[in-house]
């Protein structure tokens, strides 16, 4: 059975340019994220096409600020992208929503393995998203915490505007730091 969404949703995927996002928010405001839509998101965001991860990305972030909630094995298909060479803007939208996401402690240690990577990487908004992200899974996995205040520290040092703004407001979002 075909979704009333499923064409839409094939169009604002095929409209976004990677830079626009004004046909993700034309979808994400005519549609509410039912499960199967947001099932549809992890999916395409967990595809091989780099492109649809960067807009399926978008729009689960843009609807997890409205409260749609993913299941473990939702949550798990997006943290794998941080693992992997998923494109920038895939990972970025991934980090913005880990404060959101019930984080496993099976995939902690390979995730912060991969954020304190990421996090000394030539992309600002990732380095400081990175560190945030690390201190979002210390303080549900307070054992990784010792690591992420290393990353906090080392981040200190970083002179990118963007990295001391993100690294200020993740200090104010967790009471341990």
């Amino acid at each position: 059975m075909i979704s009333p969404w499923s064409d839409a949703l094939t169009q604002a995927l095929l409209d976004f340019n990677g830079k626009s996002t004004e046909a993700l928010e034309r979808f994400a405001a005519a549609h509410q994220p039912e499960p199967s839509l947001v099932a549809q998101l992890c999916d395409l965001a967990g595809g091989a096409d780099r492109h649809v991860q960067a807009a399926a990305t978008w729009l689960l972030k843009r609807f997890g600020v409205t409260g749609a909630a993913l299941s473990p094995a939702q949550t798990e298909t997006l943290l794998r992208l941080l693992l992997m060479d998923s494109t920038w803007l895939a990972r970025i939208h991934i980090l913005q929503m880990m404060d959101t996401l019930v984080l496993s402690a099976s995939l902690a240690a390979p995730l912060m393995e991969a954020l304190a990577a990421q996090a000394g990487g030539a992309n600002t908004f990732i380095r400081a998203w990175s560190v945030h992200g690390a201190a979002a899974l210390a303080d549900q996995h307070p054992a990784y915490r010792d690591s992420a205040l290393d990353l906090l520290a080392a981040a200190e040092q970083d002179a990118a505007p963007s990295v001391q703004a993100r690294l200020r407001r993740t200090r104010r979002a967790f009471d341990w730091i």
